[in-house]
């Protein structure tokens, strides 16, 4: 009787045990369910409240920043030294204080501060420089002064663009921004690509982060070296690289036949097709090999699409060819020739570049789109007080971009159909800033030139011509010899005067320095992080009936002794 009663309390316990663990197993995935289905729901209502409450695409949005005026005037005074100031800005009608505000640019920047008659800055807002806060989960955003966008428009455009073929792209609005109640001009804003924008495009923040800038060598990606100190085009924009995983891929992209391993192929073909199809030389396919930026996810590197202005007939030439759409030789832009020398991603490459003619860039759509976008800020344009260009120049820039997209749009399909051809000799497909901005009917800046863009067909609007700088020319943007600068395809109006001739339009929207925080583990990290406590309850609750069990044995034993 003894012997069957332990085994009788045994098997209860064991039923018992068995019972609480597949509960446990259960019950816990459903709450994990619940967890992601709450998570994802979370994220779709931020992103909802982000694109109608911060980055509305059908409406202008007002910023309103406060600040002493003393600072303001003294951040204009010393534009160059982009020095934060504390600000209250109300974006939106969101009203934050203790915001940060500075100006920024690259050669924008400089270019504007050679201007003597003009202060209209870009300006970047960061939420979190002071305090721990954030406007619906962006830090940063930059205020773009659409220098060199006769039409406002391009970089609106590109990144709409980037989107329809499923890039991952900041978001983006028209702005209209206020200093101490004061009207300073019709901006655009755009997300700085940061944590929010990592996590809501990949599901984490926590990767290498790199920005390719002009400066220093290592931005066109060719192999240097196994020291990442070498590669001093490639800014850090995270705490760290992860064991320098850079190196490794630029190994792999320069030197190995497994180029997936590191690449995200689908970004990369699209980033391409982004900027050859608009003819966007300011970017890792022109001459100065910069703006973009290198994200690590799980050891694969995407490339982001960054800073248009240039992009839609600011460059110059719409003769781009597709498979060879580098300024310059294509061997140096190991990131095109790789994989453009691959049929199966070449093939793919050309399926994008006709998404985008029959979709987006279709000539009806296209222009449709601009016609729209001109119905809701002609008005804003035509107020802003602190515009480079005349509104008639506006209206001049907007029939720029639909000229040159038209013919860009013919040029490309062609090139698909094979009745033109789309590679050369491996030589690229030419051009350059100089020979861009110096040519067309955009007319060169005579030194103490009055008027913005000069007129079409004024004094140095020869493509090429030694007043427009050298094609090509190593600084890619070149200076006239005579004072000469910036042009502007056919159509187009060129950039803002410079009052000495100084450096052309520049292209860098930002040197966005300051490194991104590195970021906590998100997205699958926390879903890690959730089944691994079950597995530890679960384990637990296991431990503690066989606990049980053996004391309950042990005290049964005792009282029948």
């Amino acid at each position: 009787m003894k012997a069957r009663a332990e085994s009788f309390l045994l098997i209860i316990c064991g039923l018992v045990l068995a019972i609480t663990i597949a509960g446990c197993q259960t019950i816990n995935p459903s709450a994990d369910n619940n967890s992601t289905t709450t998570d994802t729901q979370n994220k779709q209502a931020n992103e909802q409240s982000l694109d109608t409450e911060v980055f509305p695409k059908d409406r202008v949005v007002d910023v309103k920043i406060t600040m002493k005026p003393d600072d303001f005037q003294d951040m204009l005074d010393h534009a160059s030294a982009e020095e934060y100031k504390e600000a209250s800005v109300e974006y939106g009608g969101i009203k934050l204080d203790h915001v940060g505000v500075r100006t920024k640019g690259n050669l924008s920047l400089r270019s504007v501060v050679q201007m003597s008659d003009s202060d209209r800055y870009s300006f970047k807002l960061s939420f979190d420089e002071y305090v721990n806060q954030n406007l619906l989960g962006i830090s940063k955003i930059n205020l773009n002064n659409n220098y060199s966008d006769a039409s406002y428009m391009r970089e609106f455009l590109t990144y709409e663009l980037a989107e329809s073929i499923g890039l991952p792209t900041p978001k983006y609005s028209f702005v209209n921004i206020y200093v101490n109640d004061e009207l300073k001009g019709f901006y655009l804003a755009v997300e700085q690509i940061g944590d929010a924008y990592l996590e809501r495009n990949f599901g984490n923040s926590y990767g290498a982060l790199y920005k390719g800038v002009m400066t220093g060598q290592g931005s066109d990606l060719t192999w240097l070296g196994d020291d990442a100190s070498l590669y001093t085009g490639l800014e850090m924009k995270s705490e760290k690289s992860n064991d320098d995983i850079v190196v490794d891929m630029l190994d792999e992209l320069n030197n190995g036949t497994d180029v997936e391993k590191y690449i995200n192929i689908d970004d990369a073909l699209g980033y391409i097709a982004l900027n050859a199809v608009t003819g966007n030389m300011d970017s890792y396919l022109g001459g100065n090999k910069q703006n973009y930026y290198l994200y690590e996810d799980e050891g694969v590197f995407s490339i982001l699409p960054w800073d248009y202005n240039m992009a839609f007939g600011g460059m110059g030439s719409s003769d781009v060819l597709i498979d060879e759409p580098t300024q310059g030789a294509l061997a140096e832009r190991p990131l095109v020739a790789k994989l453009l020398a691959d049929k199966e991603y070449k093939a793919k490459y050309h399926e994008i570049i006709q998404k985008m003619l029959d979709g987006y860039l279709q000539t009806g759509t296209f222009q449709a789109r601009i016609d729209e976008l001109d119905a809701m800020i002609s008005g804003y344009v035509k107020a802003d007080p602190s515009a480079f260009y005349t509104f008639e120049q506006y209206e001049s820039g907007i029939t720029a971009v639909k000229t040159f997209m038209a013919t860009m749009a013919s040029n490309v399909s062609q090139q698909l159909d094979g009745t033109l051809p789309s590679s050369g000799d491996g030589s690229g497909s030419g051009g350059g800033m100089g020979g861009g901005f110096g040519g067309g009917q955009g007319g060169g800046i005579g030194a103490n030139g009055p008027v913005a863009g000069a007129q079409p067909g004024a004094a140095g609007a020869q493509p090429g011509a030694a007043a427009g700088a050298q094609q090509g020319a190593a600084a890619g943007y070149g200076r006239a010899a005579q004072g000469g600068g910036p042009g502007g395809v056919p159509g187009a109006m060129g950039g803002p005067a410079f009052p000495e001739g100084g450096n052309g339009p520049g292209g860098d929207m930002g040197d966005f320095g300051g490194g991104m925080p590195g970021g906590g583990f998100g997205g699958a990290g926390g879903a890690q992080q959730q089944g691994s406590m079950s597995e530890v309850i679960t384990t637990g609750v296991a431990v503690v009936v066989l606990l049980l069990t053996a004391a309950f044995v042990t005290f049964y034993k005792r009282r029948h002794l």
